[in-house]
């Protein structure tokens, strides 16, 4: 018998040969080993596979009640590796040994290495966070060379700190959100604005709007072009909101945003702050709308059920400027059974038309 490590499941090599077992032997010549749940005791159904070191796959099964998985060998091959739900052990069979007799195989064959299925995946986590620290220490790095160079697209925002994490932009981050969580909760707190008391701007009422052309290009090009920040109509974009066009900021903003944070350099990610602080001094309508779609669908202060905070905020961000949702708020007020109500629907979706109409 093999021995493995106290506590664990026993392997044994059976010595039964396949030809005594004619009634349930695969057609392809090959041996039974036995499983021990504990010294005596077979391990009956449980399920195994049989591979090479390679990870070809060459018999697997379910254990039958006196323990007997069958494997076979591969022709070239002298590794083999066999797991079950808990375990894996690494098996040296040369070829020789799979001519012999069961007791032969027994004694040809050695146990090269055994591990439990735990101790695998410990060993794979591992892996994943010295590889994961690697990746890390190389985008510090190489956030340490562009910090000194301060020259890529988003340069006119502002020098960058000479030390960047991802834990400084999640603080960062963070607090930038809470204070935007923070003044709409505030305006929200009684019922929030009235919606009958729309009043429709344009971009230029809310500030300046350089190379707005370039701004409405960039809207009517495809998501899936959006998403590749760079090209001609990305440099007119950042052009423009070098210049100070708010509507370019708020887009390259929520251009940025769009990326998983994983995917983003830690230069980005530092832009990205830079961009939300300038929003919310700005106090740009977009902004606030981009936070009200992540509070929760709840009941507002508002008796009717339409309303909920959710609505509330995003009515908020609509009567700061936020032309998204102005349209989206406009959609569902314009059918309201109240008069006024449905009017000012119609006055925000005319709205949100006329200044965004490549996106409206």
């Amino acid at each position: 018998m093999l021995k493995l490590k106290p506590g664990r499941t026993l392997l044994a090599l059976s010595l039964l040969s396949p030809l005594s077992h004619a009634a349930d032997t695969p057609a392809a010549a090959g041996h039974y080993l036995t499983l021990y749940a504990a010294p005596g005791v077979p391990q009956d159904d449980d399920p195994y596979t049989w591979s090479t070191a390679g990870g070809k796959q060459l018999t697997k099964g379910v254990t039958k009640a006196d323990g007997r998985a069958y494997v076979k060998g591969e022709e070239g091959e002298d590794t083999y590796i066999l797991k079950t739900v808990s375990m894996r052990w690494q098996l040296k069979v040369p070829a020789a040994c799979w001519q012999g007799a069961p007791d032969a195989f027994q004694q040809c064959m050695q146990l090269a290495k055994t591990t439990s299925r735990y101790d695998e995946e410990q060993e794979a986590r591992k892996l994943a966070e010295q590889q994961k620290e690697v990746k890390m220490q190389a985008r510090i790095a190489a956030y340490a060379v562009q910090a000194r160079a301060n020259d890529d697209d988003l340069a006119w925002l502002g020098r960058l700190p000479s030390n960047w994490t991802l834990e400084s932009y999640g603080k960062r981050l963070l607090g930038i959100g809470d204070k935007v969580a923070g003044q709409i909760s505030k305006a929200l707190k009684d019922g929030g604005p009235d919606a009958r008391q729309f009043v429709c701007r344009a971009p230029a009422e809310y500030g300046p709007v350089p190379d707005q052309a370039t701004v409405e290009a960039w809207m009517a090009l495809p998501g899936d072009v959006r998403k590749l920040r760079a090209g001609p109509a990305w440099d007119a974009l950042v052009a423009a909101g070098e210049k100070g066009n708010w509507m370019a900021r708020l887009e390259l903003y929520y251009t940025l945003s769009s990326v998983n944070v994983h995917a983003l350099s830690l230069l980005e990610q530092y832009r990205i702050v830079q961009l939300m602080e300038w929003l919310h001094k700005k106090q740009v309508g977009g902004l606030y709308g981009y936070f009200s779609a992540g509070i929760p669908v709840t009941p507002g202060n508002l008796p009717s059920a339409t309303w909920r905070k959710q609505n509330q905020a995003s009515l908020y961000a609509a009567m700061l400027g936020s032309y998204e949702d102005q349209s989206s708020l406009g959609s569902t007020l314009q059918t309201d059974p109240d008069p006024a109500l449905a009017d000012a629907g119609r006055r925000m979706l005319a709205c949100a038309k006329a200044a965004m109409p490549q996106r409206y």
